[in-house]
């Protein structure tokens, strides 16, 4: 018997003895949605609920050999759904999509040809974290019981209000191996487009891009935001959604502020060449994995620090390294023209007896409220439900600043006693620790990727409201290898002695840049040369005008006393003639502008030039080329005694910075690591060179 026949001569032997046995007993469910489905040529009695799908073997047709393996077959899970020989259950909140199922031939277009079936789309896990796609298909020939069902489903599939239908993705072209545009378009498209999601995405050209676009963005147009590349694009998009959210709450961002929570989530799509941030929320670094953690609304808090530059607000960030993971992504830059191997070469660079240097630094800190019951060796991992994590509330920190309290000081009050004339009342919550390290790194997540498989911070939470604050003193070489090689497998790192680590809530980092004396202050010589000159200068212009002064206080003498003696000797002459003097003397305009035009010729005349001699310009350029060669030694100099900051794998050149913690501020797609995860290794193939 043919197949469709089959189907269609046992549609109608469901007695209702069986539907009372079919019926799910948690959950509502209506006669309409029962029915003979087919699936891998076994037939099963198949109840549609509000939440689920369930089936029951009946143990009619199919082959022998498809009995024989349906007997062997074990228990399995996948997704929602749970199957074994004879039963199985499909949750409605693991299917993204449904389709009736046809047979179409060439030239046919979409929801033409015979009905098959329905094809309900969900997923299935290859390991504890990977997700693949998994099509489930029912077969029947009957278009009208096939389309009800898909009707049905597709309702209560949309009702999932978690799940996002309007997204806004920025993509970045230039991550990974640069092939991003092809699989945004043959990977990421598609299976958006199955899900009915709608995609406006917008490429990133330059820095700054995502907040310039997102500034006139109205966020309610949305339903989540997604970034598409490595950490350093996962970081612009958390800027611009977070800087955004403060703004439109009217909130200054400065320290000691408690911010508002983002808006809206955010969905990672990992395709760079590090994606700490992604390999920490989804317990893999894949791309399909995370894109159906975003289809189906999966969603963590994240705890995300803020930074502060000389009191002034930096960015918002995750993971911070300074030292050898700063000069690690320093030569990963510098090394882009091998590709994939480029962060090996880095390592190896870094490693290398004239790259690897400590770093003198003054770190303070505050301990977190927790320090006395969570500690960064605890050994306490944080996987999905974390009870740590629960536990943490965005309200459970302080947000005010800590200062030391003093007592104004009261002479009348201490007067003939003996107490202090200073009393703290409330000790300072700072600590503060010195020293000379290979490493500091302040980690608001565990950090896992593929040279640190369990996390570069292994028992970093992703939500308790806090950060790890993790310091690797001045070693022997081959003591920071042994160090390294524990990142890669499941011994903790953190065990050795020289590692320093402390959970805290804030911190605030000062690099010591001391300064030499090995090499002259050439800018002081020439500020000198030139106060001496403009002295000089001013000096010669102070004396020329008092010797045209001079000059003209003794011709103005002159003139008088040449004047006085006419008067005397013609004082006997006529009125007429000494009055004609006078109206001549009054009505001559210029003058008594006189003396005046005679010291501006005077103060302007041009100054006498000075030719250099041949030897004078010798020596100017010898002496340029030892301040030139100078100035490179010290620069040298200081490129050793101070490193860079890497912020999600980004540099920042900017040393002094103070960070703080809070709890809860970012909701990602995503589930965490699972509990069911194997410990990975990762032999660091590049250390056994060395």
């Amino acid at each position: 018997m043919a197949e469709h026949d089959y189907l269609s001569a046992v549609a109608g032997e469901l007695k209702d003895d069986d539907r009372h046995r079919l019926s799910p007993r948690n959950g509502n469910w209506d006669d309409n949605y029962v029915a003979i489905f087919a699936m891998e040529n076994q037939s099963y009695d198949f109840v549609l609920s509000d939440s689920k799908i369930t089936w029951t073997s009946m143990g009619l047709g199919g082959s022998a050999k498809a009995d024989r393996k349906s007997k062997k077959k074990k228990k399995k899970k996948f997704g929602g759904m749970q199957e074994d020989k004879n039963m199985g259950l499909l949750l409605l909140k693991d299917v993204y999509a449904v389709k009736i199922k046809r047979n179409r031939k060439a030239g046919q277009q979409e929801g033409d040809g015979v009905c098959m079936g329905i094809a309900l789309f969900t997923y299935e896990r290859k390991d504890a974290n990977k997700l693949r796609e998994k099509t489930v298909v029912l077969e029947h020939p009957s278009e009208e019981v096939c389309r009800k069902w898909a009707t049905r489903i597709e309702q209560i599939i949309s009702g999932y209000g978690q799940r996002p239908k309007r997204i806004k993705l920025f993509l970045q072209p230039h991550a990974g191996n640069k092939k991003i545009r092809s699989i945004f378009k043959e990977k990421v498209v598609p299976l958006f487009i199955l899900a009915k999601v709608n995609v406006t995405f917008a490429e990133i050209s330059k820095d700054g891009f995502v907040k310039q676009e997102m500034a006139p963005m109205d966020l309610k147009d949305y339903d989540c935001i997604v970034a598409m590349g490595g950490d350093g694009t996962v970081n612009k998009v958390v800027n611009g959604l977070l800087s955004k959210t403060q703004k439109e709450e009217g909130l200054d961002v400065k320290p000691g502020f408690t911010p508002a929570k983002a808006t809206l989530p955010v969905g990672i799509i990992p395709v760079g060449t590090t994606n700490h941030i992604a390999h920490s929320v989804h317990g893999v670094d894949d791309l399909v994995t995370a894109m159906l953690h975003i289809i189906l609304g999966h969603t963590t808090p994240l705890d995300v620090c803020s930074l502060y530059q000389k009191e002034k607000f930096y960015k918002w960030a995750f993971n911070c390294q300074y030292g050898f993971g700063g000069n690690i992504l320093s030569f990963t830059e510098r090394y882009h023209i091998l590709g994939q191997k480029r962060v090996d070469a880095a390592f190896l660079k870094a490693l290398t007896k004239s790259k690897l240097r400590p770093y003198e630094c003054d770190i303070q800190y505050i301990p977190s409220p927790s320090a006395a019951i969570s500690h960064p060796k605890d050994r306490v991992q944080c996987r999905t439900g974390c009870a740590v994590c629960m536990g943490a509330t965005p309200g459970s920190r302080q947000s005010s600043v800590y200062t030391d309290s003093l007592q104004e000081y009261d002479p009348l009050a201490v007067s003939g006693t003996s107490s202090t004339i200073i009393d703290l009342s409330k000790e300072s919550p700072w600590r503060t620790t010195k020293g000379i390290y290979l490493n500091v790194a302040v980690m608001a997540l565990p950090g896992l990727c593929e040279y640190a498989p369990q996390g570069i911070s292994k028992y970093t939470h992703l939500a308790d409201g806090c950060m790890d604050l993790i310091m690797v003193r001045n070693v022997e070489r081959k003591e920071f290898l042994r160090y390294l090689k524990r990142n890669g497998n499941s011994k903790n790192q953190l065990d050795f002695p020289f590692v320093e680590c402390y959970r805290v809530k804030d911190v605030q980092f000062r690099p010591r840049l001391h300064t030499t004396w090995k090499h002259n202050d050439h800018d002081f010589e020439i500020n000198e040369i030139q106060r001496a000159s403009v002295n000089s200068r001013l000096t010669s212009i102070s004396e020329r005008s008092l010797e045209v002064i001079d000059d003209l206080s003794l011709n103005s003498d002159d003139d008088f006393d040449d004047d006085d003696a006419t008067l005397h000797s013609d004082s006997d002459k006529p009125n007429s003639e000494t009055a004609s003097l006078g109206e001549s003397n009054s009505n001559d305009p210029q003058e008594p502008n006189k003396n005046i035009q005679n010291v501006r010729q005077v103060s302007s005349a041009p100054a006498s030039t000075y030719r250099t001699t041949l030897l004078e310009r010798e020596v100017e350029r010898r002496r340029k080329k030892q301040r030139d060669k100078e100035d490179k030694a010290r620069a040298k100099e200081e490129n050793r005694i101070k490193s860079i900051w890497n912020i999600d794998n980004e540099l920042c050149e900017d040393l002094d910075l103070d960070f703080r913690v809070h709890a809860h501020l970012l909701q990602v797609y995503g589930e965490g690591v699972s509990p069911d995860t194997e410990p990975e290794e990762n032999k660091l193939g590049c250390i056994p060179h060395f």
